[in-house]
Order: C-alpha cells, then sequence, then structure tokens
C-alpha cells in the first residue's frame, strides 16, 4: 500500500502572530514577579515600555502580513487569531499604560 503525502507549506508569519502576544504577556507575569510591587523602579518601567510592546507590535505585524498568504499555505485560524490576540492585548496594553500613568 502506497502512502499519499500531501505537502502543505506552514505559514510561519500566522503562527508568530499568534504565539507573540502570549510571549509579551509571559513577560509582564515575569516583570512584575521579578519587581513584586516596586511598578515605578526603572527596572519595571524599561522592559514594560519597550519590550511589551515591541513583542506585540511584530506580533501585529506577522498577524498583518500573513492574511495575504491564507490562500496559498491555508492557515487561516492561526492568522485571524492572532491579528485578534495582538489587537486586544495592545487595546489591554495601552489602557494599562494609561493606568499607569495616572497613578
Amino acid at each position: 500500500m502506497k502512502f499519499i503525502r500531501i505537502e502543505r507549506k506552514v505559514n510561519h508569519l500566522a503562527i508568530a502572530g499568534f504565539l507573540l502576544p502570549f510571549l509579551s504577556c509571559a513577560m509582564v507575569g515575569g516583570l512584575i514577579l521579578w519587581v513584586k510591587k516596586d511598578f515605578s523602579s526603572m527596572k519595571f518601567l524599561i522592559p514594560y515600555l519597550s519590550l511589551v510592546p515591541a513583542s506585540l507590535g511584530v506580533g501585529l505585524f506577522c498577524s498583518i502580513r500573513s492574511i495575504p498568504l491564507i490562500a496559498e499555505r491555508n492557515d487561516k485560524d492561526y492568522a485571524y487569531s492572532g491579528l485578534t490576540l495582538n489587537v486586544v492585548f495592545l487595546l489591554i496594553y495601552l489602557v494599562s499604560v494609561v493606568y499607569f500613568l495616572t497613578l
């Protein structure tokens, strides 16, 4: 019996766009555990204001770039859910920045 092997190309941008918001959440969780209640210190603010939005921005970029590849690589679930996660997490991040700056 012969097995038919179907070559599927993977939409790596969609997968990266899906996973990067979770990486940013892990960074925020690690920062919170690291600084323990001193959220105004520079060891919290510098990564929080630079690394977290950078990872969310890269995730949003990857998700948007993966949308034209959906027809070719058929990974629309990862592409659209990654786009949704990035937009929602960016909104939550912006609300948290406004909250921290008004304290």
